[in-house]
């Protein structure tokens, strides 16, 4: 609200950066707090730097320096590490390295994309703490959006959130416990499809592996993914 009215009453300071998309459109790589609160603000048009589809260093490094931002939300900067990931192929490790950010702090925020897209909208508008997203991915979708929706009306601090939520259920009637080298091919797996993704194994030769999407897009690039490495 402070940037729209800011943007409003002064008009947007600094450019944001897009580059071409083909056919006359343009992708927006950084700056779209920005430009949001400029729609918000009524502005039609507001100042753009454009990057050269084929400039992938000044790219890079945009969004990197979009990274450092002590005003990031936890969405913006979720969507930054994938968009690091996908469209550089660098991995956590690569990420850590360039933007001096400790790997499980990336890999704990990349995993915030995989919220019901209800909870992201919330966190992306400020109603939810980047705490509060850590408790809500602990459970179930419908237990998770309805602790969400109780933390906003009622104002939950986080300690407040974790007192009250309702762990993952299990159909099994004991908690099994995954050995390291399993949560290591979690890990490496949710890494390599940019999506958690969880194995379980029912006895040692049978189990099932389940990759987690929130919307029909991520679906077909994890599809594409994963036919790309029976290519290779």
């Amino acid at each position: 609200n402070e940037l729209s009215l800011s943007i409003a009453k002064h008009g947007v300071l600094s450019p944001i950066l897009v580059r071409e998309t083909g056919a006359g459109g343009y992708e927006l790589i950084a700056g779209e707090r920005r430009l949001r609160a400029a729609k918000k603000a009524g502005l039609k048009t507001l100042p753009c730097l454009i990057d050269s589809a084929e400039d992938q260093t000044s790219l890079e490094l945009a969004l990197i320096e979009n990274l450092q931002r002590e005003d990031l939300n936890p969405i913006e900067e979720a969507r930054g590490y994938d968009r690091l990931k996908r469209e550089f192929n660098l991995t956590q490790d690569n990420i850590s390295e360039v933007t001096g950010k400790a790997r499980s702090s990336i890999a704990n925020s990349m995993r915030l994309l995989n919220l019901p897209q209800s909870i992201i909208d919330l966190l992306y508008s400020g109603d939810l703490e980047k705490g509060h997203a850590k408790i809500l991915a602990s459970m179930e979708t419908k237990d998770a959006e309805d602790l969400a929706q109780k933390i906003v009306s009622l104002g939950m601090t986080v300690k407040d959130a974790a007192a009250t939520k309702k762990p993952k259920t299990s159909n099994s009637p004991k908690t099994k416990i995954k050995n390291r080298d399993l949560l290591n091919i979690e890990e490496e797996l949710s890494e390599t499809l940019g999506h958690k993704s969880e194995i379980d194994e029912q006895s040692q030769s049978k189990g099932k592996i389940s990759i987690s999407y929130t919307s029909k897009d991520e679906r077909e690039t994890i599809i594409s993914k994963l036919l790309q490495l029976k290519k290779n």
